[in-house]
């Protein structure tokens, strides 16, 4: 390793040394020892240099990197020749394919006296690239401290060259991959200053809105996005980098984008976020089309009932803490049926557009109107410090309708008559509130039309008998009052009963039979709700377990209705499977039921019972979608299976376009999610034929048969299946 002219000075002196000694026979014998030694190690060193040079590739630079010496094979591999190595510095053969930091580490392992080892990209003499196998040893002086650096290296160039174009063969067939989707993936990692920054952009909508690769790489955040956007990437990304997935949409180009994020780990630390976007315009316009139509008259465009319910809630809620009241004005068209028969349906609804138009003109700012059907309309009046201001609010409404209205050749004259209710006062929910206000509109009217009332208890002579119901109902399961109906379900697709619906009867020996819509609700505010549930769900499963074994040709689904008052029990999937148990039947063949309104509150606690009854096999349906509080955030987060169109929808489909429209909207969104849809309240063949026509996959309702009774049932059964 070093050469002749390093060595023979240090063998002069010997020689001098011996000279001095002849007259010292011991130190003579002890000096031949010595050279013997000497010779010996120069023998040795000679040996291992040879082999060293033959078989690795050597080089020597001082503490400051400068090349003192290098051997043949490293002059062969660089390219380089040994005068045009001696005394460069190293970084002759830096390839820049290392980052600085790389190097910084390589020098501060050594210049600690510790040896080193890695795997080094150089650069030839002629611009080629070699890879080496690279390990440092520090020499170290008697002090302690490194005074130079062998380098031995072996050449693995061959392997990492393969390995290279390995490597981007896959990243090329990745990026053909990527940029053949129709999403967008990024890749985001923190520069050394900490800002975070694209390292991948690619996909057919990167390209649509301008956000490439080559547009994107390395730019930050806010070099890309307005302030506004960028900021709320910059919270996500942040949450992500704590190791959080993230999924959250927002607009940008005119489109609605739905973006998940995904932290990437190395040696347990978050180090890059992965991506991905997707384009939900469509999706995005059709719930904003499905809430629009679902919570507006599509006539007036007024607020609809839907509407007004949900908004009288949010005021009740603020209102608490106001200590202030509400007014709910409950409006009706006086002979608006004899103008509408006389003059046509099409003159009645360009007076209740013309009406609508006059009282959105001529209330006052602070109040909200809403159409709720035919001629009735709710206005809501908040921030009530004195009832008396609801009677100088209503002699103002009577006024609006002084003037005639012109529609074409028409001049109409028409009057109102309205009924109050103030919160608290007359109720704390938006049903009984709007009952109130209608029981004191015909108190109005039968003063004379043209009037207002506010609500008084003695105008709800009806009372008494709820009484009698409420008591009555309570004995009517240990009575044996009550009964199950069943009413077929049709898969559309292949004409067969796939199913059926469960629905409670009560026959008191008192009032007779009594529709469920009267003593629901009953059932429902006095808490009875609960035990009837329970009875209903055990005798349908039973009833399911028992035909299912001696009377259905395939296995049958049963149907069944839940309260939203039993469904936001924190034990209610429990009490489900202890029916399961209890009856024997197969978890899949159960169907709950549930309305929207079940989950408007405690979303985390519904999301939680949901996974439970999926876990179990149980299939779970809202019924009336489109009555309550729709909306794609439940739809999304929700393992729901399908969802039942209110009725009220299906009842006019095959007469009013407008119905259509919501249904053929309903079902595109519900099969987006993959959800089934079923359709109840079928009367007619018509309508059938719209639905099949729309892609409506089940059915259910007069047409093909009434509920029934069980042996009715098992009749009707064996003729369809045949």
């Amino acid at each position: 390793m070093f050469d002749q002219n390093q060595v023979q000075p240090w063998i002069d002196s010997l020689q001098e040394i011996f000279k001095n000694s002849r007259s010292n026979y011991k130190n003579l014998l002890q000096m031949e020892k010595d050279i013997q030694q000497v010779s010996s190690f120069l023998e040795d060193y000679a040996n291992l240099r040879y082999a060293l040079d033959a078989s690795a590739i050597v080089a020597v630079t001082d503490t400051s990197g400068k090349i003192i010496y290098a051997n043949k094979k490293f002059c062969e591999l660089s390219k380089y020749s040994m005068e045009e190595l001696i005394g460069q510095n190293h970084r002759i053969l830096n390839s820049g394919y290392h980052e600085k930091v790389f190097f910084r580490r390589m020098w501060q392992t050594i210049n600690k006296g510790e040896i080193w080892e890695g795997e080094v990209k150089n650069k030839a003499k002629d611009g080629t690239y070699y890879w080496v196998k690279t390990t440092i040893v520090p020499l170290m002086d008697q002090y302690g401290k490194p005074s130079m650096h062998i380098a031995i290296r072996t050449d693995i160039s061959e392997g990492k060259l393969a390995q290279e174009k390995l490597v981007e063969a896959l990243q090329n067939d990745f990026t053909h991959v990527v940029n053949s989707m129709n999403n967008l993936i990024f890749k985001v990692a923190k520069d050394p200053d900490g800002n975070f920054v694209f390292i991948l952009n690619e996909g057919k909508l990167a390209y649509q809105l301008g956000l490439d690769n080559e547009k994107m790489r390395n730019k930050r955040i806010d070099e890309v996005y307005p302030p506004e956007i960028a900021s709320m990437l910059v919270s996500k990304y942040e949450q992500a980098f704590l190791g959080q997935p993230m999924t959250y949409n927002y607009a940008y180009k005119n489109r609605q984008l739905l973006t998940y994020l995904s932290p990437l780990y190395r040696d347990g630390k978050v180090v890059e976020i992965i991506g991905c976007i997707n384009d939900i315009t469509e999706l995005h316009q059709v719930q904003e089309e499905v809430e629009f139509m679902a919570f507006h008259d599509i006539l007036t465009s007024l607020p609809n009932r839907r509407k007004f319910c949900d908004d009288i809630n949010h005021l009740m809620r603020e209102s608490n803490d106001k200590k202030e009241k509400i007014a709910v004005f409950f409006l009706d068209l006086d002979r608006f049926k004899q103008i509408n028969d006389s003059l046509g349906h099409s003159v009645g609804d360009q007076l209740i557009k013309a009406i609508a138009k006059k009282l959105k003109k001529g209330l006052r700012p602070n109040a909200e109107i809403y159409r709720l059907a035919g001629d009735e309309f709710i206005i809501i009046y908040p921030n009530l410090t004195n009832t008396d201001l609801a009677r100088t609010f209503a002699e103002e409404i009577l006024t609006i309708f002084d003037q005639s209205i012109q529609l074409d050749r028409n001049e109409i004259i028409t009057t109102c008559s309205m009924g109050i209710s103030f919160y608290p006062d007359h109720g704390i929910d938006c049903d009984s509130l709007l009952k109130k206000a209608d029981i004191a509109m015909y108190a109005a009217k039968l003063k004379g039309r043209n009037h207002f009332c506010i609500y008084e208890q003695e105008m709800n002579q009806a009372n008494e008998e709820v009484l009698l119901i409420e008591n009555h109902l309570r004995k009517a399961i240990d009575n044996n009052e009550l009964e199950l109906y069943f009413q077929p379900k049709l898969d559309l697709h292949t004409r067969k009963i796939n199913g059926m619906e469960a629905l409670l009867r009560w026959k008191s020996p008192m009032f007779g039979n009594i529709p469920p819509d009267k003593f629901i609700p009953i059932a429902e505010d006095t808490g009875l709700i609960i035990k009837i549930d329970n009875w209903v769900l055990e005798r349908a499963c039973m009833q399911n377990k028992e035909w299912n074994h001696s009377c259905f040709a395939a296995p049958l689904r049963v149907a069944v209705n839940i309260s939203p008052l039993h469904f936001r029990l924190p034990n209610f999937q429990q009490v489900v499977e202890d029916v399961l148990e209890k009856t024997g039947l197969d978890p899949h063949l159960l169907e709950l039921e549930i309305t929207e309104s079940s989950f408007i509150d405690n979303i985390d606690e519904c999301i939680e019972c949901l996974e439970k009854l999926r876990k179990m096999g149980i299939v779970v349906a809202i019924d009336d979608f489109g009555k309550g509080y729709s909306s794609l955030n439940y739809l999304r987060k929700f393992p729901i299976h399908s969802l039942k169109i209110d009725r009220s929808f299906i009842h006019e489909v095959s007469k009013n376009r407008e119905d259509v429209a919501i249904v053929k909207a309903i079902t595109f969104l519900a099969h987006e999610l993959n959800l089934k849809v079923v359709a109840e309240g079928i009367e007619t063949k018509d309508v059938i034929e719209i639905l099949e026509e729309i892609g409506c996959d089940e059915i259910q309702g007069y047409y093909i048969s009434r509920p029934l009774p069980k042996e009715e049932f098992e009749a009707i059964y064996r003729m369809l299946i045949h």
